[in-house]
């Protein structure tokens, strides 16, 4: 099995426009171990401090019947039979004449002030930026200004950035970063910038109602931060074309680590990862990948048509995943002997996965494994549909070709049907 995922950012390393930025992590760190009798209690609310419609839901429309409790035996890595449905366009190669370096940007303070600043694509940085007629150019420059308990409003249209914010906001404020008016705003990376925006030790701040497009690694995302709030975002053809060195990056539509009190929800991610996949290796990116959480929810999101899986749970505690559709991603590595899912979740423990929807997917539908011999606990898989996937579930590394112990994994009326190689594969070591 290729471990693609471990040894993530214990040293981050970004090489952007010629110099390098280094943030040590610790698999120690204890934001991340939680007491394992602890009730799930998120800190990250889903009411916004701005008038908030999300512009689409997808609870999906759930029917389960009996949960599957055939026993497989266990084989060798069986080859698909299917042929491949999930098709993605080219990457473009033309693109416009724009400055993406990426930058480093900290807020105007840590006081709390209410003040809103404007972004407008026909803005001026030299300006207050405190209404619409005197709106900022820059996002970046809206950032350096924000308090805690401030918002950026943005303006539709396009704008060219590329933006880390670094120790923004505080405990019990929120900063709103939000499209603003009729009309769609779209920071775009125009195939050259490494990330849209990027988060690291920020606490309490929503971005929504957004589209993020075209960056080579990651659309958005966040590291060693508290209470992100990322909603009704559509993030789409990302981490195309991975720049960054240093970190084990295969390309994200939104990515957090190491971090506690995170909301994904009532996102449309999809066509996310590298493209076209760089051989001999196989790499394959994550619509929403998560790595070292604690105490999260991800909810309500599409994640499909992605190169690798629709959504990552690695190494994480007191984590709900519900009501997401994951379809259509593909999944099939197996050429290199190994596979990715519609979710993958390795690792941590306290972790429940219910009333989602995985459905032709070209692999596994849902993917557990304990890769590194951790002993994860605690893992509940209820109400689920997996369906005309090449697996329903495929289950690997807990010593036994029969489901796991339920103090492992408790399965509750899940439907594991009608998927074109197997319904249920587990394998005691992979």
């Amino acid at each position: 099995m290729l471990s693609r995922r471990k040894n993530r950012m214990m040293l981050l390393m970004l090489f952007v426009t010629g110099w390098l930025i280094v943030s040590s992590c610790s698999d120690d760190d204890d934001d991340v171990d939680a007491d394992p009798t602890s009730t799930y209690t998120p800190t990250a609310s889903l009411s916004p401090t701005t008038p908030f419609t999300p512009t689409e839901t997808c609870s999906p429309t759930l029917t389960p019947t009996t949960a599957v409790t055939s026993t497989p035996t266990s084989t060798t890595t069986p080859k698909p039979t299917a042929t491949k449905t999930a098709t993605r366009t080219a990457t473009p190669t033309a693109t416009p004449v724009v400055d993406l370096d990426f930058v480093w940007v900290e807020c105007g303070g840590n006081s709390t002030d209410s003040t809103i600043y404007y972004v407008s694509p026909s803005g001026n940085d030299s300006a207050s930026g405190k209404s619409e007629s005197t709106a900022f150019r820059t996002i970046a420059k809206a950032f350096k200004s924000v308090h805690p308990g401030g918002s950026i409003y943005i303006l539709p249209g396009v704008y060219y950035e590329s933006i880390g914010i670094e120790g923004c906001g505080k405990a019990g404020t929120t900063i709103t970063v939000t499209g603003y008016g009729s009309g769609t705003v779209i920071l775009d990376g125009a195939h050259q910038g490494v990330i849209g925006m990027f988060c690291e030790d920020c606490q309490n701040i929503t971005f929504q109602n957004l589209m993020v497009r075209n960056y080579t690694d990651i659309g958005l995302g966040g590291s060693l931060s508290n209470g992100l709030i990322f909603r009704n975002l559509t993030v789409y053809n990302n981490g195309h074309a991975v720049q960054l060195i240093g970190w084990e990056l295969e390309g994200y539509g939104i990515d957090v680590d190491y971090s506690k009190n995170i909301t994904i929800a009532n996102n449309d991610v999809y066509q996310n990862g590298p493209n076209p996949q760089i051989f001999p290796e196989f790499l394959m990116g994550t619509g929403i990948n998560t790595y070292g959480l604690k105490d999260s929810v991800i909810r309500n999101n599409n994640s499909h048509n992605n190169t690798g899986g629709g959504i990552l749970v690695e190494d994480s505690v007191n984590i709900l995943v519900e009501n997401n559709q994951i379809y259509e991603n593909d999944l099939d590595a197996s050429e290199d002997e190994w596979w990715d899912g519609g979710i993958w979740l390795d690792g941590g423990h306290d972790v429940t996965i219910r009333n989602n929807v995985f459905r032709d997917n070209l692999g596994p539908g849902i993917e557990i494994s304990d890769e590194d011999k951790q002993e994860p606990y605690g893992y509940v898989l209820e109400n689920n549909i997996s369906s005309s996937n090449y697996y329903g579930i495929f289950i690997w590394n807990f010593g036994t070709d029969d489901w796991p112990d339920e103090s492992i994994i408790r399965e509750v009326n899940n439907q594991f049907t009608g998927n074109s190689i197997r319904d249920v594969w587990i394998e005691p070591w992979y």
